[in-house]
């Protein structure tokens, strides 16, 4: 009881803090504004989380306790769990010798990161909205090793097959090569009760430009480097915040430890497929077809697979975080081979825990 209790008052705290400062473990949360956005001492973090100096990513100011190691670049957006990396909404900024984070860095991404919670609204995660990028004569990223629009569908259709196989409903935006669009795609997501998205997408860039990257829908009131415009409504946010960033943070871990890629981060993005979504949605690039090396890579069956598995595995660590670890699918079957009327325990009880402990 006395751990409960402490937790509620640790959790009121910042709840506090990031509505305008104050007392959090005994000692002040002071608020900075700098350039009309709010900052909070990261020392202030660091305390909140009984985190203690770490070994971390190299070049940066880390922190931790336990299995739990945060990595921060001053002046800059690089923030890392276990050496995963994210990208926050402002820089880390120096004031008065002091290290400053944006308290809605800490409020969105941090504090989501590192204990998760969701919404009332979540739960059983029974269907995946899987939505292959372009398609038809849009071509997407096109290089002479590979056309993403291919690549795209390839690796939802195997992912399909994954998801299928463990018990999940799949609905595809698209199962073959046509073209939809982003209002359709999203429409579909929206439509599909119980349900999450996930878009699946390759890069082009520079040459040498190669790594895996996620994209959520950035913080209400915040900027993004991908926004096509400024206009009011692109600075909105949705109800899945927290749900976005679990998932993002489930499948983009997997992913980058599965394939051994360049870790390009998490990142906040106001794409047209994430800003109007009324689901847990994220947006996987599975690398740069337009990298020789890696375009050719991409386009081969068995990379494609282990891209798949991956997002798979990181789906069935989200669903059991927000689900119930073991019981998170409605399925015919279980692992060996009984029926099952209730969820199916996966993997003859395996728990994937990556969304918390990474």
């Amino acid at each position: 009881m006395r751990n409960i209790v402490r937790h509620f008052i640790l959790l009121l705290g910042l709840i506090m803090l990031l509505a305008g400062g104050v007392h959090a473990q005994g000692s002040r949360w002071n608020i900075y504004d700098i350039g009309g956005v709010k900052y909070v001492k990261l020392n202030d973090v660091w305390k909140f989380y009984r985190f203690s100096p770490k070994q971390g990513k190299p070049g940066c100011i880390s922190y931790g306790a336990a299995n739990r190691v945060v990595s921060v670049k001053p002046e800059r957006q690089d923030f890392y769990v276990n050496n995963y990396r994210y990208i926050l909404s402002y820089p880390v900024q120096r004031h008065g010798g002091e290290l400053l984070i944006s308290a809605i860095d800490m409020k969105k991404l941090v504090d989501p990161v590192l204990r998760p919670r969701f919404s009332k609204r979540s739960g059983v995660v029974k269907t995946v909205v899987i939505d292959p990028g372009h398609g038809a004569h849009d071509a997407g990223a096109v290089s002479p090793w590979a056309r993403e629009k291919d690549c795209n569908l390839s690796v939802g259709l195997k992912l399909k097959a994954k998801l299928e196989k463990l018990g999940f409903r799949v609905v595809m935006t698209r199962s073959t090569d046509i073209f939809l669009t982003l209002g359709q795609r999203v429409a579909i997501a929206n439509r599909t009760p119980d349900s999450i998205f996930v878009s699946i997408h390759h890069n082009s860039g520079r040459r040498a430009a190669s790594g895996i990257e996620t994209f959520t829908l950035a913080p209400q009131g915040t900027t993004s480097p991908f926004a096509r415009s400024r206009r009011d409504e692109d600075l909105a946010g949705n109800d899945q915040d927290s749900e976005n960033i679990a998932l993002a943070t489930a499948v983009h871990s997997r992913a980058i430890k599965s394939t051994k890629a360049i870790d390009r981060g998490i990142q906040r993005a106001r794409f047209s497929v994430l800003c109007t979504i009324e689901r847990p949605a994220i947006l996987f690039e599975g690398g740069f077809v337009s990298n020789p090396e890696e375009g050719r890579l991409i386009a081969t069956n068995s990379y494609q697979e282990k891209l798949a598995d991956s997002i798979c595995q990181g789906i069935v660590s989200y669903a059991q975080t927000v689900g119930g670890r073991g019981t998170i699918l409605k399925s015919r079957k279980t692992h060996s081979g009984g029926s099952q009327k209730g969820g199916a325990r996966l993997n003859g009880g395996t728990s994937y825990s990556g969304t918390t402990r990474l």
